[in-house]
């Protein structure tokens, strides 16, 4: 077994589930196993419109992207997928679509932007919030402890930033099978490298993998080019700041509404912001 990011924790899993621990000893090993060259508690942050957040609010899940070129616009995005290997084997062409096509992912970032340009870019100049988690409250919201899989869908880690060349000469190299191992980790890690023109967004990727199963069938919509996964955003949040596209009165309103949801955290208005309450 190939081990690429926490093998400490990979062997605590081990010698945690030989001594029979309880799903929850396991689950908390799982995230801290899951979160890839990032701080477990260091802040993160994610600025969405105000429309889909009420609306992910009240479906109680967190919407995630599709990732590949056309979706995220830039041709470093998922470097794997349609990319052809020859099968040294039978000598004809294989892709590892099969492990690649499937993955969707949510963008946070490791620094508070509060810029009226970054909220102009991630906004859309529309009304909109920035979220504060970390990324071991972003796993614990997003894995199910229905779902007997979620260890192997969901994991968490900081953005590396290249250039295109040195990203082109990493997943062109021939051998394939160095992307594979049995904790998916190397399949996760090509989500997980951008052109270095975009590091000023200190990108921090959420990851879901879309795997066949009951549970993903069951209670994951997929709307076009979106999947719509179970959250409980109770655990997720940690602040919102209300950002300068909101009308006048919406810091009231949003602190009502995650009041009335059961989420008590500070509400407060970004200082770009001239409206008022």
């Amino acid at each position: 077994m190939v081990v690429r990011f926490n093998a400490d924790i990979v062997g605590e899993i081990v010698r945690a589930d030989a001594r029979g621990e309880s799903d929850a000893v396991m689950r908390s090993l799982y995230i801290r196993r899951n979160v890839f060259e990032v701080d477990l508690d260091a802040p993160v942050y994610r600025i969405i419109e105000l429309q889909y957040f009420r609306e992910d609010l009240s479906e109680k899940c967190l919407t995630y992207t599709k990732i590949d070129k056309s979706n995220w616009g830039d041709s470093t995005e998922n470097p794997l997928l349609g990319r052809e290997f020859k099968d040294e084997v039978t000598g004809g062409v294989l892709t590892l679509d099969g492990v690649v096509a499937t993955v969707y992912g949510s963008c946070w970032s490791a620094t508070a932007l509060d810029t009226q340009s970054a909220w102009a870019i991630f906004s859309r100049r529309n009304p909109s919030v920035r979220v504060q988690s970390t990324p071991r409250k972003l796993l614990d919201a997003a894995m199910s402890n229905a779902n007997k899989f979620y260890m192997l869908q969901h994991a968490i880690g900081k953005m590396q930033y290249a250039t295109d060349d040195e990203i082109e000469a990493y997943f062109s190299d021939p051998d394939w099978q160095k992307h594979l191992d049995s904790l998916g980790q190397g399949i996760a890690a090509s989500f997980l490298r951008l052109n270095e023109n975009l590091s000023s967004e200190d990108e921090v990727r959420l990851i879901y993998d879309h795997l066949n199963g009951e549970w993903p069938a069951a209670n994951v919509r997929l709307v076009d080019r979106f999947a719509k996964v179970p959250f409980d955003w109770m655990v997720a949040v940690d602040g919102v700041v209300v950002g300068p596209f909101a009308p006048d009165g919406e810091e009231a309103k949003v602190r009502s509404e995650l009041l009335g949801l059961g989420i008590n955290c500070p509400v407060i208005s970004s200082p770009t912001r001239t409206s008022a309450g």
